[in-house]
C-alpha cells in the first residue's frame, strides 16, 4: 500500500482523485492510520509530512467549494487560524461552510453546508485561491449563528488574532436588519474581549453573565508594589479581589502543574486575593455547581437568565442550521 501512496504526491487531493491514480479507499484508511495521510477536510486528504499551513487549508477548501460559492461561517474562521467548532464536535470533521448570494440555490453536495445570503464585493477577500468572508463578516456570521457560547469564544478568538475589531464587526451587524441572531450578535459583542486566551475561558465568562454575575474581567495582571510581577489570573473581579481560573486537562494534569498552579495560588491569596478554580465539568454542567462555587467566592446571590444552560440556553444552535442566513 505505501507505493500506491506515492503516486498521490504531497496534496491535497480528493478521494476521487485518489482513484484516478489507482488508489482506493483501503489504501487510504491504511494511510491515515500509519500517519502517511491525513485529513485536511471532509473528503479531501494531503500528505502526512506537509505542515497544516494556511496555504494547504486554502488548496484543500478549493476542491469542495463549487464554483461561484464564498467559504463562510467555520470553515472561514478555520482558514483564519481559529477553530469555531462547537463543544465536543471536534471527533468528526465538519462539513465545509460555504455561501452563495441571496437568490441562488445553497449547495447540496456532500462533504459542504451550503448556505445563501447577502453579499456585497466587501464581503469577500481571496485567502490562497479561494474566496472567502472578510473577517469582520465572518465574525459578524459566527456571532448571529453559532450558539452562544460556541460564538463568544469564536468572537473572542477572531479579535484576538487581530483580524478584525469590535467595531468593524458591528457595522457589519448593522447591515443585517432583519436576519436571523443579531441580537444575540449584538450582546455577545457587549462581552467580547481579546484577552481571552482560550474558548474555555470565553465559556466561564459568558456563564458567570448568564448567572447574573458581573461581567469578569480577563487576564488580570497582579504586581506587587514595586512593580514584581507575581501573576496573571485568567479573569476576576479587580474591585472585588476575586477571580475565577479555568483549569483544563492539557495544562493543569502533571504533578509539576499541580505544584505550579498550588504556589502561584498561595502567592496570590497572600495578596488578599480570593479565587475559584473550576474545571469543563462544572462550566459545560446544566447543574449549578459553578454558580454555587462563584456564589461563594463573590458573596453574592445568582439569578439565572433566560439563556442559562441549566434552562437550556447552551444547548443546540441559536438559530437553526438553515440554508439561508
Amino acid at each position: 500500500m505505501p507505493h500506491e501512496l506515492a503516486s498521490l504526491g504531497p496534496g491535497p487531493f480528493t478521494v476521487a482523485e485518489a482513484e484516478l491514480a489507482g488508489v482506493r479507499e483501503p489504501a487510504l484508511r491504511h494511510g491515515l492510520k500509519t500517519g502517511r495521510l491525513r485529513r485536511v477536510v471532509r473528503g479531501v486528504y494531503a500528505s502526512g509530512a506537509p505542515p497544516d499551513t494556511l496555504e494547504v487549508r486554502a488548496a484543500a477548501v478549493a476542491l469542495v467549494a463549487p464554483a461561484g460559492s464564498v467559504v463562510c461561517g467555520r470553515t472561514a474562521a478555520w482558514l483564519y487560524g481559529v477553530d469555531a467548532l462547537a463543544m465536543g464536535a471536534h471527533r468528526v470533521l465538519p462539513d465545509v461552510d460555504i455561501m452563495v448570494a441571496a437568490g441562488r440555490s445553497a449547495s447540496r453536495r456532500v462533504g459542504v453546508f451550503g448556505s445563501s445570503g447577502p453579499l456585497r464585493n466587501s464581503d469577500v477577500v481571496i485567502v490562497g485561491t479561494v474566496p472567502v468572508t472578510a473577517p469582520a463578516r465572518t465574525t459578524a456570521d459566527l456571532a448571529r449563528l453559532l450558539r452562544r457560547p460556541d460564538a463568544l469564544a469564536a468572537v473572542d478568538a477572531m479579535l484576538r488574532l487581530r483580524v478584525t475589531t469590535v467595531n468593524d464587526v458591528r457595522h457589519e451587524l448593522g447591515l443585517f436588519a432583519g436576519h436571523r441572531g443579531v441580537a444575540q450578535a449584538r450582546g455577545l459583542l457587549a462581552l467580547a474581549s481579546p484577552l481571552a486566551e482560550s474558548p474555555q475561558e470565553s465559556r466561564v465568562r459568558l456563564r458567570c453573565v448568564d448567572a447574573g454575575f458581573p461581567s469578569p474581567e480577563p487576564q488580570i495582571v497582579l504586581r506587587l508594589l514595586g512593580g514584581r510581577f507575581v501573576a496573571r489570573l485568567d479573569m476576576g473581579w479587580r474591585l472585588l479581589m476575586r477571580a475565577v481560573e479555568f483549569d483544563g486537562a492539557e495544562d493543569h494534569s502533571t504533578p509539576e502543574d499541580l505544584r505550579h498552579d498550588r504556589h502561584r495560588r498561595e502567592a496570590v491569596e497572600a495578596l488578599g486575593w480570593g479565587i475559584a478554580v473550576v474545571t469543563s465539568r462544572e462550566v459545560l454542567s446544566r447543574t449549578l455547581e459553578f454558580e454555587r462555587i462563584v456564589s461563594e467566592l463573590l458573596a453574592m446571590p445568582y439569578q439565572l437568565s433566560p439563556q442559562h444552560p441549566a434552562r437550556g440556553g447552551w444547548e443546540g444552535t441559536a438559530c437553526g442550521r438553515k440554508r439561508s442566513a
